[in-house]
């Protein structure tokens, strides 16, 4: 029983140790400014604990049906309109394909 009351410490310290986040776990580790392509949706990430900023990752269609993740840069014109778009529809997941479609028109 001392054993045990004695390094309930070390484990209380060790539990810690894995719940912590820590600074900088970010999704997007290498962004981009600009794609073109056929987009089949995005994902806005808001700045949540262990990462201090917002992320914009979209999914684009490869010829071959496969599907690739994108991290854009948040501070390129592209991303802004996104962010601008998904404001408008008060983050409405069911409405992301009219920020998807406003882009194809763009292009």
């Amino acid at each position: 029983m001392a054993l045990a009351v004695n390094s309930f410490p070390l484990l209380l310290f060790v539990v810690a140790g894995f719940c912590h986040d820590f600074p900088g776990r970010c999704s997007c580790h290498n962004t981009i400014k600009f794609i073109k392509g056929n987009m089949s949706d995005f994902q806005v990430l808001e700045k949540r604990p262990g990462c201090d900023k917002i992320e914009l990752i979209v999914t684009m269609n490869r010829p071959d049906n496969a599907t690739e993740k994108i991290c854009m840069n948040t501070e390129g014109r592209m991303a802004r309109a996104f962010f601008r778009c998904w404001e408008r529809i008060n983050k409405d997941e069911n409405r992301k394909m009219e920020c998807i479609e406003r882009k194809r028109k763009a292009e």
